[in-house]
Order: C-alpha cells, then structure tokens, then sequence
C-alpha cells in the first residue's frame, strides 16, 4: 500500500506526519485596545484563532466581554474550542470551505458590526465577501502560520499519498522539496485545493477534518498499485 503522509503543522498519532509549519499565536493586545462601539457578532474560521483568542483574553481579563458577543464558526472543531472556553456560539458552518461558509452567514450578518479573527494570511478572500455584502467588518489578525526548517526532514517517497490541511502548508512544502509527479495530493478542503498547481493528481476529502482525511487517503491507496 502507498505511503501515507500528514503535511502540517503539528503531528498526529494516527498517521506519519511531515511538519513544516508551526502556528504562532499572536499577541493582540494593541489591536483589542483599539476596539470602538459595540460588536454584534465574532467571526473565526479555525481553530487557531479561537485558541489565540482564549490566551489573550486569560492573559488580558478585561477584553473578557468578547465571550459574550455571538460567534459564528465555520466549523465544529472551531466551535468546540470557543465552547469550551465559554464564548457564545450562535452558528456553526455547514459548509466548512471559506467560500460555502461567506453564503451562509452573510444573510444573519447583514447589518450587523462583525469583528473577525484571521491568520495573517488568507486564502479563502471571506473578508472581501464579507466586506462586498456591506457588513461592517473590523479585522484583527490572532495567529501565524509559518515556515518551519525543513531541510533536515526526510522527503516522502514517490508515490507517496500527501495530505495537506491548509494552503499554507502546501506551499511551504513545494518551497522546501521538489514535487514529485507520482505524488497524490489530498486537500482538506476546497481552499487549500484551490492552491494547487494544476498539473499534480489530487483530490478534496469528502469531510473537512484530519480523521476524515487519512480514512479517505486509505480508500485511495487500497485502490492504487
């Protein structure tokens, strides 16, 4: 059977995993001191800004009432995370891609002042849907994922099954190690799917969460020579 390996930014137990990025949880405090008015809603598409968030709330009490203000999530493992920290959860996306996620809350953010929490780099352009739909949006940036030094880990075999869980890790690893043409790619979601150079074989996990795509990668491998 082929090779199986996780690209990401942290390991998992379950499958062999290529790091090649770590998250930086950053540092808010200016950003938050800068807020003027009332909020209606939060808006965080990942985990690592809800986990970003939580520190500096503990580290900084006083922004504490943002725990009050409804937050809408694109996903269960983001509304988990704020759940059990306490944070109001309003709305969990059905659709975990950037862009399936813009046309469900659009509708319940109109005319709403929305304060979302991002990575420093983004792919999924939500903020220009959200921002083209007339929502006052006010931005703050909670995490960074960076490059991680790479020239020390081994590349993965050919026809080796790569499993990517954010653009981000896609490019790190194609700046890091040539691509392969026997490589398989699978995509955690339509996002990272949509940073892929056209020529590789790839395909997108029918479920947006690691679990679901080591399962779907197996199915593939069992299928291949």
């Amino acid at each position: 059977m082929r090779k199986i390996v996780l690209v990401s930014s942290k390991p998992h137990a379950d499958v062999e995993t290529l790091v090649v990025n770590e998250i930086e949880h950053l540092d808010m405090l200016d950003s938050l001191r800068e807020l003027r008015g009332d909020f209606d809603a939060l808006v965080l598409t990942s985990k690592n800004a809800a986990q970003s968030l939580q520190q500096n709330i503990k580290k900084y009490p006083q922004f504490e009432y943002l725990k009050k203000i409804p937050a809408y999530a694109i996903g269960e493992s983001s509304a988990q995370t704020l759940g059990e920290h306490g944070f109001c959860v309003e709305y969990v996306g059905k659709d975990s891609h950037g862009s399936g996620f813009a046309d469900e809350i659009i509708p319940m953010l109109r005319g709403k002042k929305v304060l979302y929490f991002r990575a420093k780099k983004i792919v999924s352009k939500l903020d220009e849907r959200l921002q083209a739909a007339r929502i006052i949006l006010k931005q703050i940036v909670a995490y960074e994922n960076k490059r991680n030094n790479t020239h020390i880990l081994p590349k993965p075999k050919p026809k080796s099954i790569l499993i990517f869980t954010a653009p981000s890790h896609y490019l790190s690893f194609v700046q890091n190690f040539s691509w392969d043409g026997s490589y398989i790619a699978i995509a955690i979601g339509l996002t990272t799917f949509s940073v892929f150079d056209e020529e590789i074989e790839a395909f997108v996990s029918p479920r947006q969460d690691i679990q679901s795509c080591i399962h779907f990668a197996k199915e593939i491998a069992l299928r291949l020579p």
